[in-house]
């Protein structure tokens, strides 16, 4: 589902990519945040005021696929680092990579209301944003979505994505632009491998 953000800098949507089912799509919107050479985006988290636009246009989309009303979370200086090291954790999970287990301490109230169960963060700053992507995290491992929120094969890339194919095998976030550059580079090992074999050097 593609939704909207009033106009703030959405790191997933600026790579064209549709975000995630549900609150996976914070999550996901996180680890896109990174910079890249090509096309030349800028780290969303490298500095407070595009580190807190990029949190205000993330929390709209959460809010437009949960339901819920937006938390109210500010970012400083001192969040940053922090931010970038959730970052890193989460593409190292998405990635497959393993690592020592780690308990996450997570602050959130809960309100029961209409049959209905809604959650926010408690804390402020980085605290506030890792209990919401730990939570959402949690919420997508049980219902079985997490595993389709990948990084794309192509390790200059690494754009986050959410895999909707059948049987969920897709390993590029673009094949026509990731999918095609890996293709072609294994092709021309492949020709050169052919040819050395061929025309062994005496």
């Amino acid at each position: 589902m593609d939704v909207k953000n009033d106009g703030h800098p959405g790191s997933t949507q600026r790579l064209g990519l549709a975000a995630a089912p549900n609150g996976l799509c914070l999550v996901q919107d996180l680890v896109n945040t990174a910079g890249m050479a090509v096309p030349a985006f800028p780290d969303l988290l490298g500095e407070p005021a595009s580190a807190q636009d990029w949190l205000d246009g993330a929390l709209h989309v959460w809010t437009e696929q949960t339901g819920q009303a937006p938390p109210r979370l500010s970012l400083a200086e001192h969040d940053l680092d922090r931010l970038r090291d959730l970052r890193d954790r989460l593409r190292g999970r998405l990635a497959g990579e393993a690592g020592d287990p780690t308990w996450h301490p997570l602050t959130l109230s809960l309100s029961h209301q209409g049959g209905r169960v809604t959650y926010r963060p408690e804390g402020d700053g980085a605290d506030g944003v890792a209990s919401l992507v730990w939570t959402e995290t949690l919420l997508a491992a049980h219902t079985g979505t997490l595993t389709r929120l990948k990084t794309c094969a192509n390790p200059a890339c690494g754009a986050a994505f959410y895999d909707m194919s059948r049987n969920g095998s897709r390993v590029w976030h673009d094949v026509k632009t990731c999918g095609n550059l890996h293709n072609l580079r294994a092709s021309r090992a492949r020709r050169r491998t052919s040819a050395e074999t061929a025309h062994p050097i005496a």
